[in-house]
């Protein structure tokens, strides 16, 4: 018996510390930053490191009529979508290379992108009669593909349109004006704006499972054009009258917790994507909005990049011919460097009113796959190494829409001397940014370097069947390239360290 007693005792001991490990794994987050400071990153998400969301809607189609006097509920009327196809969307997604993808879920007006129960100002009931997040959710699933969505709110009593809330059933119609809803609240926006962006919000989370969600225009207010006033790197300058157009912090709270909770009910990890400074550090990743960062950044990031350049301003991330597509080699150079950086590109790519892209769309977006099916094991999956490169281009404008401005004319232009680095295990990835011709060396990797003699064994190229002659000196990795280039743009060393 005795015996019989201390294996019962010994087992109790080795499961209560389980139990307790699992109790606290599966604790609820609060509302409250303290809280929700406790949520990681995904360890799934450091690998991805190429989305594509669409930006899609009413503002299409208020581009494609040339009518500048068209209202967007006119363009709701006319905007039918009648060629939309999920399935050819995310084929077109896979065949650019992307990892993940999504839509745009709410931007810019009343109508939600997704099949809604709680206003018929919704994609099923108004415009192209189609459940647009459900059909892209559904078919990036079947693909094993996270599932990203974003909400572009801006003015908030503007963009809410049907029933206000659950909880207040108030019809808002959007021929009226609602502006009262402004300064309501103290002077403040009133609160019952914010429960309907609450419970629209949390609707989509229940309905499609996202696997990030990213909050633009509205959540936060870091965007200097919606503050009377100016933030500069999370300090408020008293330039006038400082007014933010930013939802409360108990309501960014509510929401933040809510996503994380149903990751929890959902038994998968989930990540919330902001602005820069729209809530505390730690909480979730940082988005740069079509810019880029300087140098190698300690925690992870995304940016969202437009993939067309800015020479029109109307509904600039809508399909606009007048806004010439980006080339696939400066795509590719932009998410080379952000990898680099330790971050991710999300690259908006708009579709037609009628839900198709055009042909110079799909062009520059194949010719990034066929890039990626080379040298994607220099991009997917990895980390970044101690230096993120060598050469004389950096970005000159970092920051939010710093390679917007200009028509795109601050994206760096770089030189045979630049490359950057990524690595995964003992490989070691040296992305040359231009064809060096017939020989390289790259300094960071001399043996007086980082790199100490004997640790690299073997230097080859990717796509490339030719074995490369090399050798390192204490200046640096000298390397012989072959006649022959196996791509068209980046062209990516792979280091076998020992």
């Amino acid at each position: 018996m005795k015996k019989a007693t201390l294996f019962y005792v010994l087992i109790l001991m080795m499961v209560v510390p389980l139990n307790a490990q699992i109790s606290k794994n599966t604790q609820e987050y609060e509302a409250n930053w303290t809280s929700l400071r406790k949520h990681n990153m995904p360890e799934w998400l450091d690998g991805m490191k190429f989305g594509i969301y669409c930006h899609w809607g009413p503002q299409t189609v208020q581009v494609a009529s040339k009518n500048k006097e068209m209202t967007r509920l006119e363009a709701i009327e006319k905007w039918k979508g009648e060629k939309f196809n999920a399935k050819k969307w995310v084929d077109l997604f896979e065949d650019a290379g992307a990892q993940f993808g999504g839509p745009v879920a709410w931007h810019g007006s009343g109508v939600l992108n997704w099949d809604s129960d709680l206003t018929d100002w919704n994609s099923v009931k108004k415009g192209p009669k189609v459940d647009i997040y459900g059909a892209l959710a559904k078919e990036l699933r079947k693909r094993k593909m996270p599932i990203i969505s974003s909400f572009h709110t801006g003015n908030f009593w503007e963009r809410m349109w049907g029933t206000l809330s659950y909880k207040n059933p108030v019809y808002l119609n959007p021929n009226e004006d609602h502006s009262a809803y402004s300064n309501s609240n103290n002077g403040r926006i009133s609160n019952d704006i914010f429960d309907g962006w609450y419970d629209r919000i949390s609707e989509a989370i229940n309905k499609y499972q996202p696997d990030m969600i990213w909050f633009d225009t509205g959540f936060g207010g870091t965007v200097v054009t919606e503050l009377k006033g100016y933030v500069e790197n999370g300090r408020l300058l008293p330039t006038g009258k400082n007014e933010l157009i930013s939802a409360p912090e108990k309501y960014q709270q509510k929401l933040i917790s809510y996503y994380f909770n149903k990751g929890l009910e959902w038994k998968k990890d989930v990540e919330f994507i902001y602005k820069s400074h729209d809530v505390p550090v730690g909480i979730g990743m940082r988005d740069i909005e079509d810019g880029n960062l300087i140098g190698l950044q300690y925690n992870p990031w995304m940016a969202d990049v437009n993939m067309q350049r800015h020479f029109e301003w109307q509904s600039t991330w809508f399909y606009n011919p007048v806004n010439k597509v980006k080339p696939a080699g400066t795509l590719i150079d932009m998410l080379v460097d952000m990898t680099s950086k330790n971050g991710r590109m999300l690259l908006n790519v708009p579709p037609m009113a009628d839900g198709t892209f055009a042909p110079e769309v799909k062009k520059e977006l194949y010719a990034m796959g066929a890039w990626l099916k080379i040298n994607g094991e220099a991009i997917y999956n990895t980390m970044p190494w101690v230096f993120f490169g060598e050469g004389p281009t950096e970005v000159t404008n970092p920051g939010h829409h710093g390679q917007g401005k200009d028509h795109g004319e601050h994206i760096p232009k770089y030189t045979v001397k630049d490359i950057r680095f990524t690595q995964n295990g003992k490989n070691l990835y040296a992305i040359c940014m231009e064809w060096p011709g017939n020989e390289i060396t790259i300094r960071t990797l001399g043996s007086n370097g980082k790199l100490y003699p004997g640790d690299i064994h073997k230097v080859s190229l990717l796509g490339s069947k030719e074995q490369l002659k090399w050798k390192q000196t204490k200046e640096g990795l000298v390397v012989q390239f072959p006649k022959q280039k196996p791509c068209d743009f980046a062209y990516v060393l792979k280091i076998e360290r020992n």
